[in-house]
């Protein structure tokens, strides 16, 4: 199964066009990574497969419906979880967009227990969630994501703002979600995330470079820098 983008077209308003003619095959229930140098067109490809842009022409497909996105489900990771975490306790995050989804009261209460406890916040539930450390938020807002029960989880080089250790807590949770086959795509300049995925997609000022596995990538290039 893969989302197809089909000559896909997107601009900002009063720019240069970001894609032109895109086509672009990204295999689901794998961990894909996204990568190429700022500017590369990274964050806006992953704005359009999830929806919060409109491609000023082309089509994204998707198996389920082979229409739009409205089958599919998405979590969303941003750089700095700041950007994401908006309410005054942390029950009410993870609450949130179970409350979105229509989810009855009482299983609301225990997914919200449950996924606090996953992520060792449950006696902090009562808190603001400005009293956590960086990688505490991350590990709060994946939480919040994941309790909706994606089908394709996005994250936006999400290890940026996290001290080495709290990166490594993260890259583990991602293992696991790979392990359960739920679509991952990752952005990411760093090799060593690079590596740990099971498809590679190099952009270069908003053209594939390349499109394939983490060996044939480091293969052709030897290191990002030498597909920037």
């Amino acid at each position: 199964m893969n989302i197809e983008l089909f000559d896909l077209t997107f601009h900002y308003k009063n720019n240069q066009p970001i894609f032109e003619h895109l086509n672009l095959s990204i295999p689901l229930q794998h961990w894909v990574v996204i990568t190429g140098g700022s500017g590369s067109g990274k964050t806006t490809l992953v704005k359009l497969i999830a929806g919060l842009l409109k491609p000023d022409q082309g089509r994204i497909i998707f198996p389920s419906n082979e229409i739009n996105h409205a089958d599919f489900h998405f979590g969303y990771l941003f750089q700095n979880p700041d950007d994401q975490l908006i309410h005054f306790n942390l029950e009410r995050e993870l609450a949130f967009n179970l409350e979105n989804r229509g989810i009855e009261p009482q299983t609301m209460r225990e997914k919200v227990e449950n996924g606090l406890r996953d992520i060792e916040l449950f006696e902090r539930r009562a808190e603001s969630p400005n009293n956590l450390s960086g990688g505490e938020k991350q590990r709060l807002a994946l939480a919040g994501m994941l309790i909706s029960q994606p089908q394709i989880l996005i994250l936006d080089e999400p290890c940026s703002f996290l001290d080495i250790f709290a990166q490594m807590d993260l890259r583990a949770k991602i293992k696991k979600l790979r392990q359960e086959r739920l679509s991952i795509l990752w952005i990411s300049q760093e090799d060593h995330e690079i590596r740990l995925a099971d498809y590679v997609i190099c952009l270069k000022q908003g053209q594939v470079i390349f499109t394939g596995e983490v060996q044939g990538y480091f293969e052709q290039f030897g290191k990002l820098t030498d597909a920037a």
